[in-house]
Order: structure tokens, then C-alpha cells, then sequence
């Protein structure tokens, strides 16, 4: 079995049936996920103030007057470094793009008619450590890599980061603020703007939601 990346994991389903069966896909690709469950907003942000959790699967609609987006924006207020990935049938490029914004670095769709097989592709290339991103985010000749190669290659190897790069990119996967990497880094925030843009120019891109975008595109592996 290939090492763990990733532990302890919140998913966040306001469908019962759904979530039971998500959570079902979550065991079966790796049983030694530890799995909580939450079904709202409220009991959402309790468990994520209780515990620290490493990976977050998360319902863009949770059925009430708050959102998978509000619970994006509580993180990145709490300044809690997680790596999210959004659920929805609602899978346009402006929802996926709006959710990367807002912190989130991965989504599966729900939409398609094999939901079971599409979200077991998507697991298998999250727990591998990879961006996994609809096509419809991707744009024309994107691909969301099914499974880590052999001879993959992590960020840094990819483009030749330095270490301090490489932690900047780990905590932008993790929807942090530069506010907050500076805080992670003990570094200025002056100094971790001066990151960003030099990740940005890395990776050929201008703004960050465009170099999570990216990421999957090349389907590297993330540092966590």
C-alpha cells in the first residue's frame, strides 16, 4: 500500500444517503482514512475548531442559508490550513474557479451519470498526492491524472523550487492567506508576497487560482 499523505479527514454532506455512500468510496480507497462526518454549516466549523483535520471534502450546497463557500471563508478567517476539495453537481468553470478562490484546491463533480466512478478516479489521484480539477476548469487539452506515475514528480522537482518555495506552494494548496503563510513562515508578509509572484512566474501563470489550475494540469504532486 502506497504511503499515507493524508489522515484525518472531514467530509461534509448535508444528504445522509450521499454522504454514507461517500464516505463508503473514502474507506474503500484507503482504509486507514480516519473519517468524520459533519451535515451542515454549524456542525462543520464545531469540528473543524475541535480538531485539526488534514483533508476536507466538502458539499458546495449544504440545503440551508449557508454554503460550502461560507465554510471556506471560515476557514481562511480561522486561518486553518486544510486541503479542500469541493463536491457538486453544479461543476461550470465559474463554480470550480470561485471555489478555488475562495481556498478550496480540488473538486469532483457530481453531475456525471457515473458519479461512483468519476469520484473514485478523483480519490485515487488526491490520496496520490495530485490536483484533481474537472475539464471543464482545465479548459481544452486538461486532463485530471487517474493515478500518481511511477516516475512522478513533485512540485519542486518540477520546476526546480527551493525549499522556501516549495513551503509557500504547500500552504497556497491549503487555501491560506499570505497573511497566514507569513505567520506559518515567520516571515514578513512583504517577503511571502515576493514568493507568490516568483511561484506565479514558476508556473507561467498570474494569479493563484490559475496556478492550482496548473498544478492539475501537470498533474504534480503537491507538498503536505
Amino acid at each position: 500500500m502506497t504511503p499515507i499523505l493524508f489522515r484525518k479527514t472531514l467530509l461534509v454532506e448535508d444528504q445522509g444517503l450521499t454522504r454514507q455512500a461517500l464516505k463508503t468510496l473514502l474507506i474503500q480507497s484507503d482504509p486507514r482514512l480516519d473519517i468524520d462526518e459533519a451535515h451542515d454549516y454549524e456542525s462543520s466549523i464545531r469540528l473543524l475548531g475541535e480538531k485539526v483535520y488534514d483533508l476536507l471534502f466538502l458539499d458546495f450546497n449544504l440545503g440551508h442559508d449557508k454554503s460550502g463557500l461560507d465554510v471556506l471563508h471560515w476557514i481562511r478567517e480561522h486561518e486553518i490550513g486544510i486541503h479542500t476539495v469541493m463536491l457538486s453537481a453544479q461543476d461550470d468553470r465559474d463554480t470550480v474557479l470561485e471555489c478555488i478562490k475562495a481556498g478550496a484546491s480540488g473538486f469532483i463533480s457530481k453531475s456525471s451519470n457515473s458519479a461512483a466512478d468519476v469520484f473514485k478516479v478523483a480519490l485515487d489521484t488526491i490520496l496520490n498526492g495530485q490536483i484533481y480539477l474537472p475539464n471543464t476548469a482545465l479548459g481544452k487539452g486538461g486532463f485530471s491524472p487517474t493515478a500518481k506515475p511511477a516516475n512522478a514528480i513533485g512540485a519542486a522537482d518540477a520546476v526546480a523550487l527551493s525549499p522556501r518555495l516549495t513551503e509557500t506552494l504547500k500552504y497556497i494548496c491549503q487555501g491560506l492567506s499570505n497573511k497566514a503563510i507569513a505567520r506559518q513562515m515567520n516571515l514578513t508578509e512583504y517577503t511571502v508576497k515576493e514568493y507568490v509572484s516568483d511561484l506565479l512566474r514558476n508556473f507561467g501563470v498570474q494569479r493563484r487560482t490559475e496556478l492550482i489550475v496548473e498544478i492539475a494540469r501537470r498533474g504534480i504532486v503537491i507538498p503536505v
